[in-house]
C-alpha cells in the first residue's frame, strides 16, 4: 500500500489521461485505501472547528451590493416623494402635515415652470384665492387661529405683490395685457372684499340675535386690512393705466367666457339645479352685453371698449364665484354677479312691483277701520301720505329703471311696517260659529221654526239647522 501511495502521488504531478476501464480500477483503489485507513477521531473533531471558524485570507472583505434590489426600492421611494405625496397634498389645508408640501413644493415649482408673465399674474391670483378659501375653511370649522391668520395675511400680501410686479414687466412689454390682467387682479381683490364683508355682517348679525360679543366672533380682521392694503395699492397702479384696444379686450373676454362654460359644465356635480341656473342666467347677460357691445363698437368704438371693461370685470367675478365654492357658501350670486335685467323683464317688475304696492295699501285702508288708537292712526295716515307721494315718484320714473329700484324698495318697506303696526293695534270683529246656534222652539205669529233631531234611545236634541234658520242682524260677520 505504501507504493501504491508513492505511485498515486508520482501520478498526481504529472498529465495523465486515463480510459474508463483505467478510470473504475484507479476509483476503487482509492475507496479500498479510504476503508482500511480511516481520518482518527482527534483529527475529525479539528477539521470541523477549522471549518466552523471562517479563514480569512485577504486583509478585507468583499461586500455584495444588490444594485438591481436598490434601484428598484429606489424608483419607488422617488416616485412616491415626487408623485404621491404632491398629490396628496393638493386638498391640505394649514395646519395639515401635507400643507408645507402643497405650498413649498407644488406651488413653487408651478411658479419656477411658469415664464410668461401673464401666466404669472394669473397663477399668483389663484394662490391669493386658494389662501382665502382656507382661511373661510378654517373660519367654518372653527381653526382658523391668530397665527393661521396672521400667516393668511402675510401670504395674501406676498401674491398680491408678486402679481403687481409681473404686471409692470408686463408693462414693459404690452401695456394693454398689463392693464387686463391689473383689471383681473382688482376684481378678483374686490370680489374676496365683498366675501369678507358679507361674512362679517352675517356673524355681527348672529351674534346680536344670540346675546354674544360680536367683535369676539370677528376673526378675519388681520386678512380683510391684508385685502383693503392691496386693493388700495391696486387701484393707485391702474389709475395710470391706459385704456386696452378694442381687439385685446375682446380677446381677454371671450377667454373668460370660454372658461366659465368649461366651469358650468361640471358645476351641475356640485351644485343644486337652482344655482346652477343662476350661473346660467348671468352668462346669458354677458352674451347679451356682448353683442351688444359689438353693436355699439360700429359707431363709437371708446365707448365700446368702456363697456367691454364692464364686461370683462363681470366675468371675471363669474369665474371666481365658480371656481371657489367656499365663495359660493359664503355669499350669495346676487352680491357678486347681479343679473342684467331685459327691457321686457324690467317692464314686468314694474307691473308686478306697483300692482304689490297697491294691494298693500288696500290691506292697510282694511285694517286702519279696525284700529281705535289715535296715535296709531295719525302714524298710519301719515305713512300713507308717503307712499303716495312715492307711488307718484314711481310712476314718473319707468323709464329710469334704477330710480325706480330705489323708490319701490322704500315704498314696500314703508307699507310693511305700516301693516306690522295695524297687525298689533286692529280690533278683531268676532267672528260667529253659527254651528253652535241652538235655539228651542218658537212660536210666533206667523209660524215656528223648530229643527228636530231622530231621537237616540231615550233622548233627543232639538237644533236649528243653520242652513234653514234665521239669525239676527247682530249675527252676521262685516267681514
Amino acid at each position: 500500500m505504501k507504493q501504491f501511495s508513492q505511485q498515486l502521488h508520482k501520478k498526481a504531478t504529472t498529465t495523465v489521461t486515463l480510459q474508463a476501464a483505467e478510470r473504475r480500477e484507479l476509483r476503487e483503489r482509492v475507496v479500498a485505501y479510504m476503508e482500511y485507513h480511516p481520518l482518527p477521531a482527534e483529527l475529525r473533531t479539528k477539521q470541523k472547528s477549522v471549518q466552523a471558524a471562517p479563514t480569512v485570507t485577504e486583509a478585507f472583505t468583499m461586500v455584495k451590493v444588490p444594485f438591481h434590489a436598490l434601484f428598484k426600492y429606489g424608483a419607488l421611494a422617488t416616485a412616491f416623494v415626487f408623485v404621491t405625496l404632491p398629490f396628496m397634498a393638493q386638498n391640505a389645508i394649514p395646519g395639515d402635515s401635507l400643507y408645507a408640501v402643497k405650498v413649498q413644493f407644488n406651488e413653487e415649482l408651478r411658479s419656477t415652470l411658469t415664464f410668461d408673465s401673464l401666466q404669472k399674474v394669473e397663477w399668483e391670483t389663484e394662490r391669493l384665492n386658494r389662501r382665502l378659501a382656507e382661511a373661510r375653511l378654517l373660519a367654518s370649522e372653527g381653526r382658523l387661529t391668530e397665527v393661521v391668520e396672521a400667516e393668511v395675511a402675510a401670504a395674501v400680501r406676498t401674491h398680491t405683490e408678486n402679481a403687481k410686479r409681473e404686471i409692470e414687466v408686463l408693462r414693459t412689454k404690452d401695456a394693454d395685457e398689463a392693464t387686463i390682467a391689473s383689471i383681473a387682479l382688482d376684481t378678483t381683490l374686490e370680489v374676496q372684499a365683498a366675501v369678507l364683508k358679507e361674512e362679517e355682517e352675517t356673524t355681527t348679525a348672529l351674534s346680536i340675535i344670540s346675546g354674544e360679543d360680536a367683535s369676539s366672533k370677528t376673526t378675519n380682521s388681520l386678512i380683510a386690512d391684508a385685502i383693503d392694503e392691496s386693493r388700495d395699492k391696486s387701484i393707485e397702479q391702474s389709475a395710470s393705466s391706459t385704456l386696452p384696444a378694442y381687439d385685446k379686450l375682446m380677446a381677454r373676454v371671450e377667454q373668460n367666457t370660454t372658461r366659465v362654460y368649461e366651469l358650468r359644465s361640471v358645476l351641475g356635480e356640485v351644485v343644486s339645479a337652482e344655482e346652477q341656473a343662476g350661473v346660467t342666467r348671468r352668462i346669458e347677460d354677458l352674451e347679451r352685453s356682448i353683442e351688444s357691445v359689438i353693436i355699439l363698437a360700429e359707431t363709437d368704438e371708446q365707448a365700446a371698449r368702456h363697456s367691454l371693461i364692464e364686461v370683462l370685470q363681470r366675468s371675471q367675478r363669474l369665474i371666481v364665484f365658480i371656481n371657489e365654492l367656499v365663495v359660493a357658501k359664503a355669499v350669495d350670486i346676487n352680491t357678486l354677479v347681479p343679473v342684467v335685467l331685459t327691457s321686457e323683464e324690467k317692464s314686468a317688475n314694474i307691473a308686478s312691483s306697483t300692482e304689490a304696492l297697491a294691494t298693500k295699501m288696500t290691506q292697510i285702508e282694511s285694517l286702519l277701520a279696525t284700529v281705535t288708537d289715535e296715535a296709531v292712526i295719525e302714524k298710519v295716515q301719515i305713512g300713507q301720505t308717503t307712499v303716495l307721494d312715492l307711488k307718484l315718484k314711481m310712476a314718473s320714473s319707468t323709464d329710469e329703471y334704477e330710480t325706480f329700484v330705489a323708490l319701490s324698495e322704500e315704498a314696500h318697506t314703508l307699507a310693511q311696517d305700516m301693516l306690522i303696526l295695524l297687525e298689533r293695534y286692529h280690533t278683531p270683529v268676532p267672528v260667529v260659529n253659527e254651528e253652535a246656534f241652538v235655539t228651542e222652539t218658537e212660536n210666533t205669529e206667523e209660524g215656528s221654526v223648530t229643527s228636530e233631531l231622530p231621537e237616540q234611545g231615550s233622548n233627543s236634541t232639538e237644533q236649528v239647522d243653520p242652513a234653514d234658520s234665521t239669525t239676527s242682524p247682530e249675527a252676521t260677520d262685516p267681514l
